[in-house]
Order: structure tokens, then C-alpha cells, then sequence
């Protein structure tokens, strides 16, 4: 089940959709003077690679060829690659992909030279393919690991960018502003289908009063059920060519979800002072599939230092429904919303904005979706789509605001229908930069949207 209240954004305002309209950000009057330049720290900062394939164990690149078993360690080199350094590396973003399983399995991706985890970055059932993004930690060695906890399948993996560590020499890095999912695009509503092997180009106003510049958007990119077929989709920039990557596989009659890193073109200042930007999905299928676009955060080059920086941590489970771990036990019923809190020892309370981990949605009796998220106000927007033996994991960036009594730190995840399990696995913060000046604020946010399809090539 997708969420169907969705409405997107038009160069003009919003459309509707089952008599529903998201909110419209306010008008964007012209750019204030930005503020001071400062000098910026390193550490955590995110920086875009060439998205690359590194491992694909069904041809033997940078693995063993053959299926991962049980138990069967991979250590991916990502230093070094893709233009990511070797060295001042803190944590790399990676498309983790499982193919043709050969049953119901898990993956787990975590820094070498550290101890398996007991949490799970994809889950996969017997037949299927299909990816999630994770941010791991990088081992001294420059590697990271990927174990298969059960069930055997080939192993993808992509890398998409990565975060520098306190000792890089990296310059021009950016920072995070996370954000509650908002949704940029549905092409149900907006103008269809992709059709196969076809191009969607996706352009926005974007204003940021410091006069920050956009490199990069966290987006939940999602295929809908319906699509007639399997495919990919790959999201880019949609300058030069297409990366030969996938960002998400989906089946037909299924809803793929995966969140990403997705790298922006910017196309200069409007009339009212807004800068514009595109990216592009490109679908490559036998068949049209419908795709839906939550922001939940924009990479910036912040020079006043106005942001956050990503501190990478070892993977951990944060709560588990189906044995009350941080969270009360039972499947959660329907339209329910589960309040949770941070444990204590993981965020500081006065710099911590957000976090990054998965949520996984299992033990569903209807199908329904889930969404992680700050908890403060109502979203349109899913993190995971699950049914009845079809579990599900996707990561995202979620926002932690203090709670009631400012001591603690909280989050929460919706359930819509029916009864669910979820677990939550944490995999790094982002804390306030270290150089964003006292009583700073941001003020980043989409201001317009419209998107059309490219023309499709001419035979000769």
C-alpha cells in the first residue's frame, strides 16, 4: 500500500490529489547578504563521488564471483576509488544490492576491523533483487565489510559519496540542513509514468539566504506498484552521462523504496532571487513505472558554516517491536504512531539534529506502510511499503527534536495499516557544525518545482 494523499509541487503551486494539497513553502522574497565566511573543520563533512560499482559478485569484480553464504565475509575497498581519497575517509555512502536470492536472507555492512553488529542493512526473501543505501563507517584498512546473516545471493555494491574524517585535507565538502520528508514528486498526479528507457527531469527552486549552494539532495526515491515489469531506476544529475549504476531495483506489482544521495545541476538565479536546480530518474525497464520523490535533507557548501556534520558510530538496533527493545512490544495496529526517545549515551542533547539509520517493516498480516520521522507534524510520505511475507528495509535521515522536557531526544514511526512489526538500526548522527556561528539558523527550502520527460531519441 502507498500512501495516495500525495500532491507535488508546480512551477505555480501545488496540484491536487484525492482533494488533498501538500504545503506550499513560502514565498521566496530576494536572497539577504550572507553571512561571514568561516573557517570550516573537516570532520563530517559529505562529499560526491563518481558513482561506481565496485563489487558484483556475479562476475567476480572486487569480490570472489559466486553467491555470499551464510556467515561469508566481503570487505569492499572504498578508499581510493571513485575519487573518494585515500586517506581522511570517516564513512562512504554505498547502494548495498542483493540479487536473485537464493532465500530469505539479510546483509549487514559495517567498518572493518570492527565487531559484526547485530543489526541488518537489507533484508531479502527467496527470488527477489533489490538495494538499500547505507552509510557505513570505513575501517582503518580503508575497506568496510559486508556479511550475509542468512540466505545466499549475489552481492552488489555502488559507491555514492562519502563523509571526511577530522584528519582530511579535503576541501569544498557539504553540510547537511536535514529536513521531515516533504514531498518533490509523484508522477501519478504529475504528468505519468516513466516509460521505459525514458528520462524524467526534475528542475526546483531552491532558497537559501545565506547564499549556500545545493550539491546534493537525501531523497526516499520510490517505484510504485503498478509498474508492469522489473526494472532500475537511476537517479543523477543529469549532466553528462548517465552513471551506469542503479539507484533501485523494483518487481512489477511491487513498491521499491530505497533512500539516496541524489547530486544536482545548478542552472543559476531565477527573477526573485532563487537559485534553480535539476536532476534526473531514468527508468530502464521493458515497461512505464510510476516514481515518488521525498527530500529529506539538502547538501550544501555552507561557507558561514550553518549546517550539520555526519559523525559516523558503529551500527546498533535503537528498537525492536517484536521484543520491546526501546520500544514497547506488539505489532503496531492501524494509523498507529509509535513516540520513541534517544537513548541518552548516543546523541548530545544540545547539538544532535538528526540521525541516520534503517527501518525495517516485518510480520505483516494486510499490507500497509510505514514512515520514520521527527513526529512533530503530519507527512505524506512512507519510508517503507511491507505485506504479508514481504518484509522491507530502506534507510533514511530522521530528524530528533528535544522532547517535552528538553532532556531527552525523540522520534517516531507511523504505522497505516493493519498490524506490523518494525526495527530501527542507527548508524551515525549529525550534529550542529562546530563553526556555525551562535543564533545562526538556516532558512534552505524548495520554493517551486516542475518536471517534464525528455524527448525521446529519433531513429535514423
Amino acid at each position: 500500500m502507498y500512501r495516495a494523499a500525495a500532491s507535488t509541487l508546480t512551477a505555480l503551486g501545488c496540484a491536487f490529489a484525492a482533494g488533498l494539497c501538500a504545503p506550499t513553502p513560502a514565498s521566496a522574497a530576494s536572497p539577504t547578504a550572507a553571512l561571514t565566511a568561516v573557517a570550516r573543520t573537516p570532520g563530517g563533512n559529505y562529499h560526491l563521488a563518481t558513482p561506481t560499482r565496485v563489487v558484483d559478485t556475479r562476475y567476480g569484480q572486487g569480490a570472489p564471483r559466486g553467491t555470499v553464504d551464510p556467515g561469508e565475509v566481503v570487505k569492499v575497498k572504498v578508499t581510493g576509488v571513485a575519487g573518494i581519497p585515500t586517506t581522511g575517509v570517516g564513512a562512504v555512502v554505498v547502494n548495498l544490492g542483493a540479487v536473485a536470492a537464493k532465500s530469505y536472507g539479510w546483509l549487514v555492512a559495517y567498518p572493518s576491523g570492527q565487531a559484526k553488529p547485530a543489526t541488518s542493512t537489507l533484508n531479502y526473501r527467496a527470488g527477489w533483487t533489490g538495494s538499500a543505501t547505507a552509510t557505513v563507517p570505513v575501517g582503518s584498512d580503508g575497506t568496510i565489510t559486508v556479511i550475509a546473516g542468512a540466505g545466499s545471493t549475489d552481492v552488489l555494491v555502488d559507491v555514492v559519496g562519502w563523509y571526511s574524517s577530522a584528519t582530511s585535507t579535503q576541501t569544498g565538502g557539504a553540510l547537511l540542513d536535514p529536513q521531515d520528508p516533504y514531498r518533490l514528486e509523484d508522477t501519478r498526479y504529475n504528468g505519468g509514468a516513466i516509460p521505459a528507457g525514458g528520462t524524467r527531469v526534475e528542475q526546483f527552486g531552491f532558497y537559501d539566504s545565506a547564499g549556500s549552494r545545493l550539491k546534493a539532495i537525501a531523497a526516499n526515491v520510490t517505484a510504485v506498484a503498478g509498474s508492469t515489469t522489473s526494472g532500475y531506476l537511476t537517479t543523477w544529475s543529469g549532466t553528462g552521462t548517465r552513471p551506469g549504476v542503479s539507484t533501485l531495483q523494483y518487481a512489477r506489482g511491487e513498491v521499491s523504496p530505497n533512500t539516496t544521495n541524489v547530486p544536482v545541476t545548478y542552472l543559476g538565479v531565477d527573477g526573485l532571487g532563487s537559485s534553480r536546480y535539476s536532476f534526473s530518474l531514468t527508468a530502464m525497464g521493458a515497461g512505464a513505472v510510476n516514481v515518488i520523490v521525498d527530500v529529506v535533507g539538502y547538501y550544501t557548501t555552507a561557507a558561514d558554516g550553518v549546517g550539520t556534520v555526519y559523525v559516523p558510530m558503529a551500527p546498533q538496533r535503537l528498537a525492536d517491536t517484536r521484543i520491546g527493545l526501546g520500544v514497547a512490544k506488539g505489532k503496531r495496529g492501524t494509523n498507529s504512531t509509535a513516540q520513541m526517545l534517544m537513548p541518552t549515551g548516543l546523541v548530545t542533547t544540545a547539538r544532535t539534529k538528526a540521525f541516520v539509520g534503517n527501518l525495517t517493516g516485518t510480520g505483516a498480516t494486510k499490507s500497509t506502510y510505514q514512515t520514520i520521522w521527527s513526529g512533530t507534524a503530519p507527512t505524506d510520505s512512507s519510508t517503507i511499503n511491507i505485506a504479508p511475507g514481504r518484509d522491507r528495509t530502506n534507510g533514511s535521515i530522521v530528524l530528533t527534536p528535544k522532547s517535552d522536557d528538553g532532556a531527552r531526544l525523540r522520534y517516531a514511526v507511523f504505522n497505516q495499516n493493519a498490524s506490523a512489526d518494525f526495527v530501527i538500526d542507527m548508524t551515525g548522527r549529525f550534529d550542529t557544525s562546530p563553526d556555525q556561528p551562535a543564533g545562526a539558523s538556516s532558512s534552505k527550502r524548495i520554493v517551486s518545482h516542475q518536471s517534464y520527460l525528455m524527448p525521446a531519441a529519433k531513429g535514423r
